[in-house]
């Protein structure tokens, strides 16, 4: 076969040709004229490239009726997650910076750098000669609180105590109140009245007729024997009369106003010494008073707290990260100390959208991949979800925390973070490829081979990746051909130019106008299958 220059590029060197004057082409040397072998040369090659490679590679593409072959693949089920990602740092459960809280000169430390303690351990201990006088004076007060408090838990005295004291004041209270009911009435009963009022009636009976006597013998010499007879008789009828009468006049009189006043008096005393004295047994019948054991322990762990500024206690059980502190430092007060974190449990606080936040809720599953080993990816578990934004630069974010769930060396406190957070997640449902999907007027449609032809179905998608999409609503049915490689624009015609525009990022996904003859071909012959790109 001889390979002939294209019309146009024929023309080009003509064209050039021609404007050479004769002059220069004379002077044109044999170097130049190897040049312009060269470049037809190219154009030759070019030429049989089109005719041996291109040509045969669109008739590959096309049969006797122009057909064109499309991949598909079969409606089927499938598992989708989608995923709400941020970023953020590691950080351990608890951490905390332990400080001196009195002056004196360190005299142990008892722990090294990376070594793991219990709660209460302590970690460090100053000498006890350089303990301040407060300190000193705590270890006899707490001596003192504790023995009080054993005696007021152990010791039976205060509720015996407390008995016999509720039972005097029981018997106070009854005599009280019988005092002051008699107040309310007359000083006696109507039958010693009945009784005082006879005493009176003999009595005046027995001072009228010595008073009868004494007028017949009044004007008797006073030496006279019946003349004093009849006077002492008198007398005496006279004294019993006068006591009978104010015997009557009390028995039958009401009591007087202040010893009214103070029996009631009395009363209330009584009253109030009672209940104070069944409370106090009401509080140790059972066992000491809870408010007197509680004022007790309160002194004891004040005492406590002040010795304990001789010493520097863990917290919490957890690692020694940091030491800061040597025997013989002189410290004070808020001197740092140690560093101890609880890394047992790893976590990383991201932020999340306020577009996406709705989406994430405790227990969801999460990715996390850290910048320092980049070729490992742990599982983790989303705890907390805040519930207030932070505005940051116009834009809201709230606080996600999440779980690392992994025990690897490698993570460290601080490390850079990337979590993605499994927020939906379809097991098997209906999904089409993502690729396949496209979008018309804005609708999204999808391509299925019907008898030999493109059928476009509406769809609605839920969750997407960039491998398949949830299909929600759409006229399809499980193991239908979905097209992956469907044309862009369903009105456009398919010819040797489209084909052509397909290979050169032309019309290559045009739809070919109706008639046009196009022929689909599967992967395996059937539509079950996926085709090849050509």
């Amino acid at each position: 076969m001889v390979a002939r220059l294209p019309p146009m590029v024929t023309e080009r060197v003509q064209i050039y040709l021609f404007q050479e004057d004769e002059g220069a082409m004379e002077k044109k040397s044999r170097k130049s004229g190897k040049k312009w072998i060269l470049f037809a040369a190219i154009a030759v090659v070019v030429v049989a490239a089109a005719v041996f490679v291109v040509i045969p590679r669109l008739q590959a593409l096309r049969n006797g009726n122009g057909a064109t072959t499309y991949q598909t693949q079969p409606l089927g089920r499938g598992d989708l997650t989608a995923y709400v990602g941020a970023t953020g740092n590691v950080r351990t459960n608890q951490t905390a910076t332990l400080n001196w809280q009195a002056e004196g000169i360190v005299g142990k430390v008892n722990v090294t750098k990376g070594q793991v303690v219990d709660k209460d351990t302590v970690l460090a201990e100053l000498d006890p000669a350089s303990l301040p006088q407060n300190v000193i004076n705590a270890q006899t007060d707490l001596a003192t609180a504790q023995k009080a408090l054993d005696d007021l838990l152990n010791s039976t005295t205060a509720r015996a105590n407390a008995e016999l004291a509720l039972i005097s004041a029981e018997r106070d209270l009854q005599t009280a109140q019988q005092t002051a009911q008699s107040k309310q009435f007359q000083r006696a009963s109507q039958t010693t009245i009945n009784v005082a009022q006879a005493n009176l009636l003999q009595a005046q009976s027995a001072l009228d007729k010595a008073t009868e006597i004494y007028n017949q013998n009044k004007n008797r010499s006073t030496s006279d024997m019946q003349y004093a007879a009849a006077l002492t008789q008198f007398a005496n009828a006279q004294q019993k009369y006068d006591q009978a009468q104010a015997n009557l006049n009390y028995v039958t009189g009401l009591p007087d106003a202040l010893d009214v006043q103070k029996a009631n008096a009395d009363l209330d005393l009584a009253q109030a010494t009672y209940l104070d004295a069944k409370r106090a047994w009401e509080d140790v019948k059972d066992g000491p008073n809870p408010a007197d054991v509680a004022a007790a322990e309160a002194k004891v762990a004040s005492a406590q707290a002040i010795l304990d500024t001789a010493y520097i206690k863990a917290p919490f059980s957890g690692t020694i990260m940091e030491i800061d502190t040597r025997p013989g430092d002189l410290v004070s007060s808020q001197t740092v100390a140690f560093e101890i974190d609880d890394i047992s449990h790893l976590y990383t606080d991201i932020q999340v959208s306020e577009v996406d936040i709705n989406s994430v809720q405790v227990g969801q599953p999460v990715d996390i991949t850290l910048d320092a080993i980049p070729d490992k990816t742990y599982p983790g578990k989303v705890t907390d979800v805040g519930s207030v934004g932070v505005i940051s630069s116009g834009v809201v974010n709230f606080n996600v925390t999440v779980e690392i769930n992994a025990k690897d060396p490698q993570i460290k406190p601080g490390m850079t973070t990337s979590a993605n957070i499994a927020t939906v997640q379809v097991r098997n449902e209906l999904v089409v490829p993502t690729r396949a999907i496209r979008d018309l007027n804005g609708v999204q449609i999808v391509y299925v081979l019907q008898n030999g032809a493109l059928r476009p179905v509406p769809i609605t998608t839920g969750v997407t990746s960039t491998v398949n999409s949830q299909l929600l609503s759409g006229n399809l049915q499980e193991g239908e051909p979905i097209v992956l490689n469907p044309p862009s624009n369903p009105a456009s015609a398919t010819g040797s130019r489209g084909i052509l525009g397909g290979m050169f990022g032309g019309g290559g996904n045009r739809v070919p106008a109706e008639g046009g003859g196009i022929r689909i071909q599967t992967g395996g012959g059937n539509t079950g299958g996926s085709g090849r790109t050509p």
